[in-house]
């Protein structure tokens, strides 16, 4: 046993296991799109024999094929699985008439559906990861997105620094008549956590053993997490944060001393999940200070840590905008469609050029 493993030992604390799978090879599925909109930043997440996409700034083509305004500053679809239990590319769902997806509040200029307001700063409203599904009632789930009530300028700088987060929640009976209407996303809480705190959720959700693990990255860069049974989501006296190797019920501020968990991110959009095959929670996503297409993955026995360094594994191809590509994703939710071994990933992100596109890609593992 190494010295550093047995001091580890010794002490009852426990250690990485210093494991990240090695590329095998790359299938490109191609753009995951409805040819009719322009959508930004999409992630998904199963339901049922569906993946639920939700996306952020959507727009309709005009006559001459470019983009053209309104904005809505979200929206959702559907795709479906062929039948060889592989992801379709094509978005389809019932006309939102244009409206956001996940509502503005009264306050955040709703009369324009991007939530520009007439001083020229927008709330923005935008969902940084798709639903946590975190109840199967029959043929009805439930599934929750917290959302930061982001208040920003013309370049991109935040008017209020750590907003207020957002609950969300939609209840979907998956035999619902019409298959095109995606579920109804309605506002539970309009402040589960309350500005100046960590927009847990924000930064990645995963259900597993009854609990939905959250993580929230505060404006100074810092990530920490939470959780809460699936059960109480609605509940803020129910959740519990992880601080100083321990769970507890007082929530901590950004700047508070041992809230970090290291290595749990490259510190990036990204998607947390476990895997049944690799027995291991895995986060992949985007590096902290990048617009490239360029996934990097960490692993964990638990999602307390010890997590391993993040590492680069993927180099996608990038869009021609300065914004190149951002919102990298995986499709955990993929597996689950019937011939997979669990040995692979799918992967996507949002190409920006004169309009966003979707590679979904699938990657095999040695």
């Amino acid at each position: 046993m190494a010295p550093s493993i047995l001091i580890l030992a010794l002490l009852g604390l426990p250690h990485a296991s210093a494991w990240i799978p090695t590329v095998k090879s790359v299938y490109e599925f191609g753009n995951v799109a409805d040819p009719a909109l322009n959508r930004d930043s999409c992630g998904s997440v199963r339901v049922d024999d569906r993946m639920l996409w939700t996306c952020r700034d959507t727009q309709g083509f005009g006559g001459d094929g470019k983009p053209s305004l309104p904005i809505w500053s979200s929206s959702a679809a559907w795709t479906n699985f062929n039948n060889l239990a592989l992801p379709d590319t094509r978005m389809y769902a019932t006309s939102s008439d244009r409206q956001p997806y996940f509502a503005q509040l009264a306050s955040e200029c709703p009369a324009n559906s991007a939530g520009g307001c007439p001083d020229g700063t927008r709330y923005a409203i935008w969902p940084d990861q798709p639903p946590a599904i975190t109840a199967r009632d029959g043929s009805v789930w439930t599934g929750y997105t917290w959302i930061a009530r982001q208040h920003i300028r013309g370049d991109f700088s935040s008017v209020v620094k750590d907003p207020e987060v957002s609950l969300y929640r939609f209840v979907y009976d998956v035999k619902s008549a019409d298959r095109n209407a995606v579920p109804r996303m309605t506002l539970v809480r309009e402040a589960i956590f309350p500005q100046g705190s960590f927009p847990f959720g924000t930064h990645g959700s995963a259900v597993k053993d009854g609990l939905v693990f959250l993580w929230g990255k505060a404006s100074n860069g810092r990530i920490a997490m939470a959780r809460v049974p699936v059960g109480a989501v609605e509940d803020p006296r129910r959740y519990e944060y992880y601080v100083s190797g321990r769970w507890t019920a007082t929530r901590p501020g950004p700047n508070d001393a041992g809230v970090e968990v290291a290595n749990s991110s490259a510190g990036g959009q990204g998607t947390y999940f476990y895997s049944p095959y690799w027995r291991k929670w895995v986060w992949i996503g985007q590096a902290g200070v990048s617009v490239a297409a360029e996934f990097y993955m960490t692993t964990a026995d638990i999602p307390e840590g010890p997590w391993d360094k993040p590492r680069s594994f993927y180099r996608g191809k990038d869009g021609s905008a300065p914004l190149a590509a951002y919102t990298l994703q995986a499709h955990p939710g993929m597996h689950l469609a019937g011939y997979h071994d669990g040995n692979d990933v799918f992967i996507s992100y949002t190409k920006n050029d004169d309009v966003y596109t979707t590679p979904l890609v699938r990657v095999f593992f040695n």
